[in-house]
């Protein structure tokens, strides 16, 4: 009867270790061992290439307008006459980023502009707008912001 309760008792212990344990974790898997008397150190944060984002924003929907070096000038697009701004120029260049964002949002319908708020992001149009200021306008980029 001793035996019978110590077998009892050995399996049902057996049961509720085999219960607790890690169930997302597969069969037969090594477990690397962590130190955990040393501090952690935490990762980089991710970051993504705003000039490249920008870059190709620029090429799908200003270039064919305002060219590849934002020199702009007369161009014929689906069989109408337009002249994009020189977004090169001194003008261009003092204007706000935000004016420049609502300008892209808004379009100028009567300067042949579409209007962009349903095909750009918020993120996207700041990674335009970073872009044509560095590498068209070669403007100095923005300091880090501080910690």
């Amino acid at each position: 009867m001793l035996r019978f309760g110590l077998v009892s008792l050995f399996t049902l212990t057996s049961l509720v270790i085999l219960a607790c344990g890690d169930t997302n974790k597969p069969a037969n898997v090594a477990v690397n061992s962590v130190n955990i008397s040393s501090p952690a150190t935490p990762l980089p944060s991710a970051t993504i290439d705003e000039l490249a984002s920008g870059r190709k924003l620029y090429g799908t929907y200003c270039a064919n307008c305002h060219k590849e070096n934002g020199t702009g000038g007369e161009v014929v697009i689906e069989g109408k006459k337009l002249k994009p701004d020189n977004l090169t120029d001194t003008k261009r260049k003092a204007l706000t980023d935000e004016k420049i964002i609502r300008t892209v949002i808004d379009g100028i319908e009567d300067e042949g502009m579409p209007a962009f708020k349903n095909r750009i992001s918020e993120a996207e149009l700041r990674d335009l707008v970073k872009f044509i200021r560095i590498e068209i306008q070669k403007m100095p980029p923005p300091p880090p912001p501080k910690s």
